[in-house]
């Protein structure tokens, strides 16, 4: 994996927890349009990291 590519992962990873957090906290959040202009490979490992801190959250 190159720097750049690593670099994209860490980003999206922190704004799949960041959402799921301001979810939790109880604001809306309509993850069709944070995914909206994701190519198919990302928008499902996006929807894949959100997923699992929304669980991450519940257990908390």
């Amino acid at each position: 994996m190159n720097e750049q590519d690593l670099y994209s992962v860490q980003n999206f990873d922190f704004l799949a927890r960041s959402f799921a957090r301001m979810q939790r906290e109880g604001r809306q959040i309509d993850i069709s349009n944070v995914t909206g202009n994701m190519d198919e490979e990302h928008r499902s490992w996006f929807c894949q990291r959100y997923e699992f801190y929304q669980r991450q959250t519940v257990c908390e």
